[in-house]
């Protein structure tokens, strides 16, 4: 039979028997690595974007019109539905995500989980001004409930072209209107001066994300209610819509605590850290879980390459989780002062804690991918059950009149339980040894702590040479440990420079 040569068995054969090329004379591995660089800068100028329209509203408006910005944030992520469900996850995971009638039916699932988050948004809007003392701003919270409407009629073809790995389309849907809306805070913020301006950028945000997957569809935009398909759809799913309000409850009840129980101004330093610190995860976990998910997908029925595949990758993010924080951790309070003004001053050791715990998060990015290709939707779950811990503890360390950073450090423990989890599961279930994650979890505890440590003894008496000097040591520190530690992930590293494409046969560096 003659098949295409991007097909999914056409580029199923290829991975298995190490083919370089299709007809079109690009390799496969090629185009896992121009991927991987497109997703990748995307994702670093999509929050260098997100950074730069955070630090113009910082430094414009009041200290507590930015903590109830971060109330906006926290309203959208606890009801938001078709998000969570990642219809666009299962078009490249499911082997009839390149069908028309399975696009079909996960748009109007997409649609009605859309639909449901916008009605929930407007009828909890007063209860949700009320409990933050902004019963004025009701109105606020009623607005945004177009967006999640809005995201709910993407058209899903984008996630479609991920497939062939196409990624150009999805990095462009995210850019353009990141763009457009950043160029528009600092004149809007500068006329309305409140609150009123996070939320018109969060709507035109919406509004002009769902334009752009219609920008870049091939196919028509359609409904369908096929029962086998919406069933699949739903049983993917529904995983995790329940993982995505345990990772709410897990990461940011904390902050949910802080705005109601202190106040916004408190709430504001909090966020503001926790944003800053989770920006190494957010750009650089989605981005690798973007161009990953389809390589474990296709190596799913090979046990051996499968487990190559998986120690390469918990190594490659322990190395980025300790590389991407470090500077957060060490000198967070010297990055803090310097972008966002003396206002922010004291928020230095919010960055250390949340740091190592943003740090500790890395480790279960692997195992969750992993099981996700082979469809256990549930270790993503239950291993963010085991995160949620951090909110019994906090709500303990907050009746025990304990401080907000009591409660910021109960996330550290909360992170080892839920990576330790989800490798145990990942090795009752896909037969992942224990043993292929020991020198990455070793190396992210005592380098994050051993930071921590230096970081909190004196770090927030640094000047500005000493805070550049320390981070350097570390950072030569970090590098060294991993040649040690890692010795397959380096020798790849090193083919990849050394070659400078992306035609490195794996096998061969793995022998």
């Amino acid at each position: 039979m003659n098949r295409s040569p991007l097909s999914p068995a056409r580029i199923g054969t290829c991975v298995t028997t190490g083919c370089h090329r299709t007809e079109s004379g690009m390799s496969e591995r090629g185009k896992l690595f121009r991927g991987s660089v497109i997703i990748t800068l995307g994702r670093v100028l999509g929050y260098g974007l997100s950074f730069g329209r955070n630090l113009i509203l910082a430094r414009i408006l009041a200290r507590a019109d930015y903590g109830l910005a971060a109330v906006f944030a926290m309203a959208m992520t606890l009801l938001e539905i078709s998000g969570r469900m990642a219809f666009g996850q299962q078009i490249v995971q499911s082997k009839l995500g390149d069908t028309p009638e399975f696009q079909a039916s996960a748009h109007a699932l997409q649609f009605v989980g859309g639909l449901c988050s916008s009605l929930l948004i407007a009828a909890l809007s007063v209860p949700m001004a009320r409990l933050f003392g902004v019963g004025q701003a009701w109105w606020a919270f009623a607005i945004l409930a177009v967006v999640p409407l809005c995201q709910s009629v993407s058209h899903l073809d984008v996630s479609r072209r991920q497939r062939v790995f196409d990624y150009m389309p999805m990095v462009m849907v995210d850019i353009v209107p990141q763009v457009l809306i950043t160029f528009a805070a600092w004149p809007l913020a500068v006329w309305l001066k409140d609150y009123r301006v996070i939320v018109w950028l969060m709507v035109a945000k919406a509004l002009l994300g769902a334009a752009m997957t219609f920008a870049y569809a091939d196919r028509p935009y359609r409904w369908s209610w096929q029962p086998e398909h919406v069933g699949s759809l739903f049983r993917f799913g529904w995983p995790l819509l329940l993982t995505g309000l345990v990772m709410f409850g897990a990461q940011q009840v904390d902050q949910v605590l802080v705005g109601a129980v202190f106040s916004l101004e408190d709430l504001a330093g909090y966020a503001l850290a926790f944003s800053i610190v989770s920006m190494p995860w957010f750009i650089l976990g989605q981005a690798a879980g973007s161009l990953v998910l389809p390589v474990f997908a296709r190596s799913q029925d090979q046990p051996e390459r499968f487990r190559r595949q998986y120690r390469l990758c918990v190594e490659a993010a322990a190395l980025a989780g300790v590389l991407c924080t470090l500077p957060l951790i060490l000198v967070g309070e010297q990055l803090v002062t310097a972008l966002y003004g003396v206002r922010y001053r004291g928020t230095g050791v919010f960055m250390t804690v949340l740091g190592v715990a943003s740090a500790l998060r890395f480790l279960r990015f692997a195992s969750t991918i992993a099981s996700t290709a082979q469809a256990d939707t549930l270790n993503q779950l239950y291993s963010n059950l085991w995160r949620g811990g951090s909110l019994p503890l906090a709500l303990v360390v907050w009746g025990l009149g304990g401080k907000a950073v009591g409660i910021a450090a109960c996330t550290i423990v909360a992170e080892i339980l839920s990576a330790a989890y989800s490798m145990v599961r990942l090795w009752s279930r896909q037969g992942v040894p224990l043993r292929d994650n020991y020198p990455a979890c070793t190396y992210v505890a005592a380098l994050a702590f051993a930071e921590a440590g230096f970081a909190l003894f004196r770090g927030a008496d640094w000047g500005r040479w000493e805070a550049v000097g320390f981070t350097s040591l570390a950072f030569l520190i970090a590098l060294g440990l991993a040649w040690i530690a890692f010795p397959d992930l380096m020798r790849l590293i090193t083919e990849l420079v050394r070659r400078r494409s992306g035609t490195v046969n794996v096998q061969s560096v793995l022998k």
